[in-house]
């Protein structure tokens, strides 16, 4: 299998003004109900925010942007990401799409939703 080219490559030390800040959330799985397999928990698709894995984030530890510490426009960054809400089931389910190349189709759409 071919490497894929990422859609959205890391420009943090190329690009001025460019910075990795990085973020986690969980999403939480359950024993299906019938057989041993994973799915998807209810709670992550409740239409909330997604929880966050860390307490310390968004983070900006691992830019490589051309400023000594402390780095004021990547902090700036930072902090402008901790005022954007983290993606719900839904959302991350689009943003999973948009990444790996997928449309997805929604039943309004005149598909089943898959």
């Amino acid at each position: 299998m071919a490497a894929e080219i990422p859609k959205y490559e890391r420009r943090d030390g190329r690009t001025a003004g460019a910075h990795y800040i990085e973020e986690a959330v969980s999403v939480y799985l359950m024993r299906h109900p019938d057989r041993d397999a994973w799915v998807i928990d209810p709670l992550t698709v409740d239409g909330c925010a997604l929880d966050s894995t860390h307490d310390e984030y968004p983070s900006n530890a691992e830019c490589h942007c051309q400023h000594t510490f402390p780095a004021p426009g990547c902090d700036a960054a930072r902090d402008r990401m901790t005022g954007v809400s983290l993606p719900s089931g839904h959302e991350l389910l689009e943003l999973l799409a948009d990444t790996l190349g997928y449309q997805l189709i929604t039943p309004a759409a005149g598909g089943d939703g898959r």
